[in-house]
């Protein structure tokens, strides 16, 4: 048993820290803790900007790489060279979403508060942005496959014989162009069953028929499919019509026919056209103009989109005081904090082939 006179020591090893000591603890404590704080805010700040610049980059090529996919296939002819003979029995044939004859691409340049040069349809085309182009695109209906015909046309009148097949995206109500290297014939289809695609006339039927004839009697291995037109334009996002989020938030929208105009891609700005021009015939690019310096589009052979892609939401406290170049287009500084990236293609109308 230990004695009394070993208790002072025991006690004296017993002690705890002082008050100066603890004090320098914590002291010490409060710095790690200050600078794992920091560098936690540091890498949350790198993975936000990170985050927000991947969805911008994202945003920005799928809406690029959509629209020049339509460029590439806009004008359709199906043969190496222009046709002789080109005719429509559509209805209405002169209004922006029917005029297949005007040919593959028809810009329109913004002027000033809701003016567009050429003007604009805006029964057509809803509530575009000011400051942005829009885009107007005749291409062959998406996934679809020309149907060859079976058999020769007596008249213009008749029905069209081709493959019993649904697999190549024709319906009834598609705009169908019929071709062979000597003519091309835009129509209504009114019925299509069993391989026959029929063409009545259709008085009154936006777009419809004018007449049972589609112009042009063609022949045995002419080939037939559904085309459309497509516009692009930027508007006032669906959030934002919505009154969910910042009332100035935009984006890509797309209409394909008489269909609804559906939002493509959010976060887009402002876009803006320009358009290669073929002026001695050659086939070659001589020059880059708006859309309001176009007098012939077809001599229309390419496309310049860019676009200007912002991020949805604020970030950071570092303010937007950039002016961005939209081809030859200064867009000034927001002076909010999103982050924005300007996006850039120029795209060839592949089967735009010379006139002579």
């Amino acid at each position: 048993m230990p004695s009394r006179a070993h208790a002072p020591f025991v006690r004296s090893q017993a002690r705890g820290f002082s008050l100066v000591e603890l004090m320098v603890a914590m002291a010490l404590s409060l710095l790690l803790l200050v600078g794992v704080v920091a560098v936690f805010m540091s890498s949350r700040s790198s993975y936000e900007a990170t985050d927000k610049l991947s969805r911008i980059q994202e945003s920005g090529r799928f809406a690029i790489d959509e629209m020049a996919r339509d460029v590439r296939s806009a004008g359709y002819v199906g043969c190496a060279r222009a046709p002789t003979y080109l005719s429509t029995s559509l209805n209405s044939n002169n209004t922006l979403l029917w005029n297949f004859l005007e040919g593959a691409v028809r810009g329109f340049q913004f002027v000033s508060a809701s003016t567009w040069s050429p003007v604009l349809d805006t029964l057509i085309v809803p509530s575009p942005s000011d400051g942005s182009d829009v885009l107007a695109l005749r291409i062959p209906k998406r996934d679809s496959t020309p149907l060859r015909l079976q058999a020769d046309m007596g008249s213009g009148t008749d029905t069209l014989t081709v493959p019993n097949t649904t697999a190549a995206g024709l319906a009834q109500g598609d705009i169908a162009l019929a071709y062979s290297c000597e003519a091309q014939s835009f129509f209504y289809v009114t019925a299509f069953a069993g391989g026959v695609i029929s063409h009545a006339a259709t008085p009154g039927v936006v777009p419809g028929n004018a007449n049972d004839s589609v112009n042009y009697a063609f022949r045995t291995n002419a080939e037939v499919i559904p085309v459309e037109t497509v516009i692009y334009y930027v508007r006032q996002s669906s959030a934002a019509q919505a009154g969910i989020g910042p009332a100035d938030a935009t984006s890509l929208w797309r209409k394909v026919g008489t269909a609804a105009a559906e939002e493509l891609v959010e976060g887009v700005q402002q876009m803006q056209l320009q358009f290669g021009l073929d002026t001695n015939g050659d086939a070659v690019v001589d020059n880059y103009v708006a859309a309001d310096a176009v007098t012939d589009w077809s001599q229309v052979y390419s496309v310049s989109i860019a676009l200007l892609v912002r991020s949805l939401e604020e970030y950071d406290t570092d303010r937007d005081v950039r002016t961005y170049q939209l081809l030859n287009v200064p867009v000034p500084a927001a002076g909010d904090r999103r982050l924005r990236a300007v996006f850039t293609t120029t795209a060839n109308i592949r089967n735009r082939v010379p006139v002579n």
